[in-house]
């Protein structure tokens, strides 16, 4: 039975000779892992999905107990980030963070909407004020708060490790 998903690819591997693995964060699932088969070929249909950002409703079905992508209809791709350097690390700066540190398969709905506003924040304006609101901001969502002191400039004391 194939499942939807909306998701944005945050990694690829290559895998066996045109195939590439797929970490998808997903609205509905979570981080998951997901194979895209054939993709590496030169015809591919789903290249344009199997691409870091790619935010898709991506159709899967389960095979062996590994998830497939057996279509994709692509959203958006964040094509602007690849216009600066900037802004593309600032771009995979968030793609890392989810990857690092949500686990797998647990549902954020309130952090899959954070990152993709913070990629189009990241794409169109200021990449490293989105940046830097994204991670706040997920940190507060992960339970943690900073609270920074009420002032026109602030830094962290690399001694005490707090906001000054």
């Amino acid at each position: 039975m194939d499942t939807k998903a909306k998701g944005v690819v945050i990694k690829l591997n290559d895998y066996k000779d045109a195939d590439k693995l797929a970490s998808i964060f997903t609205i509905e699932y979570g981080i998951i892992t997901a194979k895209f088969v054939g993709v590496k070929k030169e015809k591919a249909k789903m290249k344009a999905v199997a691409q870091p950002f790619a935010l898709a409703e991506f159709t899967m079905s389960e095979k062996a107990g590994n998830k497939v992508i057996t279509g994709a209809d692509l959203l958006d791709n964040f094509s602007n980030l690849f216009l600066d350097y900037n802004k593309t690390i600032c771009g995979y700066i968030v793609l890392d963070i989810l990857r690092s540190i949500l686990p797998k398969e647990k549902p954020e709905a309130d952090i899959f909407l954070l990152t993709i506003s913070s990629l189009k924040d990241i794409e169109l304006t200021n990449e490293f004020v989105s940046l830097i609101s994204y991670i706040l901001k997920f940190i507060d969502f992960e339970g943690l708060k900073i609270d920074l002191p009420d002032c026109n400039y602030v830094y962290l004391d690399k001694d005490s490790g707090n906001f000054q």
